[in-house]
């Protein structure tokens, strides 16, 4: 079959072209593959923020799929109970509750609005908190009740930590769309919204250290950082908002280990205290957060750096009249506040040298460190005198042990505020441990 003239005139023009212009097509087309893998490469960064917009978030830390950042998890689903600002329990998934039997049984009416992201109604049966001494027994799709071996009147703030179901799945405003995993640690997670219009995703990204994280939001692989240390790195770096942020749920702590010979006169301790000098933070009165309900300074003593107070208690102790010397043991991330803090006591007369640990050393004299707050204001595994693992400074108090039992099985609100605020007064002035300041982290943004 004759091809037609024109295709043929067509095909002759193309080849003499080709021959013509050879190098240019080559160039032309590795140009245009080289424009396509870099295309693809900066699509995820670069040009889906253009388009749609994601707020990519570095996180630093190590975290499991089961240990995400509690903020995270929020996203993602729900508890039977949320948390308001002072540690209060408040309604979530659990429309209502009540506690029966001296505490020892709650009974749960969920709410059914609620359905996972697989589009299934949440109810009863679904609720798979693994908590030992207690058993939840469903009594109707919507009902839930919870036996405890003791009364235990924190347990509805405990049952706050949201639940899932395999594969990450909840039933909060965002849904997991991607994670990424390296060996058992998370690399990078991918939310989406669910039914929030206007909503953006989120993606987090999981760095093991501050310095990758800052190199990486300078490279502009996140536009946002949270929970930074120190914001010193981005300080002068343009178009940048750093939020400076108090954390009331840990405090910055000084240990002393009540075992120590030189430590067990509590006029030695109240001196010391009273020998740390003004730090650049928010100062923390009391082991408990300043936001929680039962939180009180009222009749508890107050250690203001006054180090003629400080000579005057240590000067009627034996350790006045001893060569003293003192070990205080911390982690790099506190040693600029233990220098400080071992040069005053070293001026008051008892010499004091700065031991940087990777971490909690099994003996020690003096620890600083930060211990995080639990919501409710039960601290029985930091100071009871049965809690050899947790009860870090050895503290054994009779007083103490009844306080930190009735307050755990008191329901009445009003009833447990008296009891922790004698908690308080007794636990500051007999100064196991001195309670310095609530840490600041920063939040820093792309404008």
């Amino acid at each position: 079959m004759a091809v037609p003239r024109s295709i043929r005139l067509f095909y002759l023009i193309a080849i003499e072209l080709a021959r013509k212009y050879t190098r240019s097509l080559v160039l032309g087309f590795c140009v245009g593959l080289f424009l396509s893998f870099l295309f693809w490469k900066l699509y995820p960064v670069v040009i889906t923020p253009l388009i749609h917009h994601v707020d990519r978030v570095g996180i630093i830390g190590d975290f499991t799929p089961s240990n995400l950042p509690q903020s995270i998890q929020e996203l993602i689903s729900g508890g039977l109970t949320a948390l308001t600002p002072d540690g209060s329990a408040k309604p979530a998934l659990a429309s209502s509750w009540e506690a029966t039997n001296s505490g020892k049984t709650y009974i749960f009416t969920l709410r059914r609005d609620l359905t996972w992201h697989t589009g299934r109604a949440v109810t009863s049966h679904d609720i798979n908190y693994n908590i030992r001494g207690v058993t939840l027994i469903p009594t109707g799709d919507d009902t839930l009740t919870a036996y405890l071996q003791y009364p235990y009147s924190p347990f509805p703030t405990l049952i706050s930590k949201p639940i899932f179901m395999p594969g990450l799945k909840g039933f909060g405003p965002y849904e997991v769309s991607g994670i990424s995993l390296q060996g058992d640690s998370v690399k990078s997670l991918q939310l989406t919204p669910v039914n929030l219009a206007g909503s953006s995703p989120k993606d987090y990204v999981f760095y093991q250290t501050e310095a990758q994280a800052i190199t990486a939001f300078k490279l502009g692989e996140v536009n946002a950082l949270e929970e930074l240390s120190t914001s010193s790195g981005l300080t002068n770096w343009r178009n940048v908002s750093i939020e400076r942020n108090t954390k009331y749920n840990r405090i910055v702590t000084l240990f002393f280990n009540m075992h120590d010979p030189k430590l067990e006169d509590k006029n030695i301790r109240q001196g010391l205290a009273y020998g740390v000098p003004d730090l650049s933070y928010e100062r923390a009165r009391s082991p408990l957060s300043k936001t929680s309900w039962a939180y009180t300074t009222t009749n508890v003593r107050q250690y203001d750096y006054d180090p003629v107070q400080a000579k005057k208690l240590i000067g009627h102790t034996e350790i006045a009249t001893t060569s003293a010397q003192l070990t205080l043991s911390t982690f790099s991330q506190y040693l600029d506040v233990a220098q400080s803090i071992a040069a005053s006591w070293t001026s008051l007369g008892i010499n004091t040298k700065v031991q940087v640990e990777n971490d909690v050393p099994s003996t020690y004299q003096v620890l600083l460190s930060a211990q995080d707050v639990p919501p409710d204001p039960d601290q029985y595994l930091f100071w009871h005198s049965t809690q050899s693992q947790t009860n870090v400074t050895g503290y054994v108090n009779v007083k103490i042990d009844k306080l930190l039992e009735d307050g755990r099985q008191e329901l009445d609100q009003t009833k447990r505020k008296v009891i922790y605020a004698d908690l308080q007064r007794r636990l500051v002035e007999d100064t196991p441990a001195v309670f310095l300041y609530y840490p600041t982290t920063y939040t820093v943004t792309r404008k």
